[in-house]
């Protein structure tokens, strides 16, 4: 891309690929975690590796009409919650882990932090959130990684481009093997998922026809599967141990990416539903493989609703001997029954208008919203909000330490 003299932020600055930068003075961040600084004429560039109140020297890596994203070369001033990077492959542009450079205890204020920017700038009331980080956390258990080479590696920071590392402390080390020690040709990607309390390793390669499945080179106990056999219909999946029971993933099918992970907010949910729940069934949505339906309902009678067929699956094995009702179909197609709890636990994008008024014509007494993303969070609970609920208390759990990820739990009760 060129810059004209009318081009904005990005005037006298050259663009990425050149060795000059331009000092930057930070003073917040955004809700990816990067640092946000203003350029002279009052544009944002965010700023990747920087943190408020630092000045550095950045160097642009792209230029937008409106603002431009850029990347710490140098820090002149440094904050008091910068640390030294653990990790050599940070340097080379992994973008495993964008949190290093923070202090392992700073790094839950600053994703709080992000979050309640996110509620106030929709102009929902919120009471102080309460802080959780992991207990007795083993690194991530599922680990996507594109191959170079035969190689396993992450994908640099905005980037195609791999870094294959030699040594990975983020994750399990069930994990951790197959990652570094794991031979993969002729294979673009693979998907590593282990039980890191029940051994189980399971590897799901793309491409996935039959001769690159038979070249990959990992641990005879390991299973390994393409993704053209998965969309054929084999099935394969791992077992792993959670919240005090045993549960079958599939391998397509969602889990949370560390067993200590569910754990917390199993708890986290338990004591809103015990606390604020009231009574008849308990709707479970977007339920996974059944994890809320599996734990938290106590005598009131589960509905889970999942649309995706390989978690459905698994869902119906997990809760087989209960009194668990599964449906498989969008939440925006149920055709609700009167519950007294609502456990909606969505993917990145967030509930959305329709799946909400779906569950909201169940007039549950509780909603609790299980949120993996500060922005989707924030409009999920503007239109709790607008539909007369009111954020009653909410827990931010640092379900993904090293990255700016950020898991939320909060519990919302009619106002009336």
């Amino acid at each position: 891309m060129r810059n004209g003299p009318d081009d904005g932020p990005c005037v006298g600055i050259q663009p990425h690929g050149y060795r000059s930068g331009v000092e930057l003075r930070v003073t917040a961040t955004s809700r990816d975690g990067a640092g946000v600084a203003r350029a002279p004429d009052g544009r944002v560039i965010f700023v990747e590796g920087a943190l408020p109140g630092e000045r550095v020297v950045a160097e642009i890596t792209r230029v937008d009409r409106r603002w431009s994203r850029a990347r710490v070369v140098r820090v002149l001033d440094a904050a008091p919650d910068r640390v030294p990077v653990p990790c050599e492959h940070q340097a080379e542009g992994c973008g495993g882990c964008d949190m290093l450079h923070v202090a392992e205890g700073a790094q839950l204020r600053m994703k709080s932090s992000i979050v309640v920017d996110q509620l106030t700038r929709v102009g929902v009331d919120a009471p102080c959130p309460e802080l959780r980080s992991l207990d007795d956390d083993g690194g991530r258990t599922t680990v996507r990684a594109a191959v170079l080479d035969g190689r396993a590696g992450y994908r640099k920071r905005s980037s195609h481009d791999v870094v294959v590392p030699e040594v990975c402390d983020a994750i399990d080390p069930l994990a951790h093997e197959l990652l570094i020690d794991g031979r993969y040709p002729g294979v673009d990607e693979v998907t590593i998922r282990v039980g890191a309390r029940t051994g189980d390793r399971l590897v799901v390669v793309s491409p996935g026809v039959g001769s690159e499945v038979g070249r990959v080179s990992v641990p005879p106990d390991v299973d390994v599967v393409g993704v053209d056999e998965l969309a054929a219909g084999r099935r394969a999946w791992i077992h792993e141990e959670a919240a005090g029971r045993r549960w079958r993933v599939s391998a397509r099918s969602f889990f949370q990416n560390r067993p200590a992970g569910a754990d917390a907010l199993v708890d986290e949910v338990g004591e809103m539903v015990d606390e604020l729940g009231g009574d008849g069934d308990l709707v479970d949505a977007f339920a996974g493989v059944g994890l809320f339906a599996g734990t938290v309902a106590g005598e009131r009678r589960p509905v889970a609703i999942e649309r995706k067929r390989d978690s459905v699956a698994a869902a119906r094995v997990n809760l087989a001997e209960g009194p668990a009702k599964v449906l498989r179909l969008a939440v925006e197609r149920w055709r609700p029954s009167p519950a007294g709890v609502v456990v909606a636990d969505p993917a990145r994008e967030g509930i959305g208008a329709d799946a909400t008024a779906a569950l909201l014509r169940a007039e549950p007494s509780l909603f609790v919203l299980v949120s993996c993303d500060p922005s989707s969070f924030a409009a999920d609970a503007r239109r709790l909000a607008d539909a007369g609920y009111e954020l009653r208390r909410w827990t931010v759990v640092d379900l993904f330490p090293l990255t700016s990820h950020v898991e939320t739990v909060a519990a919302f009760t009619p106002t009336s």
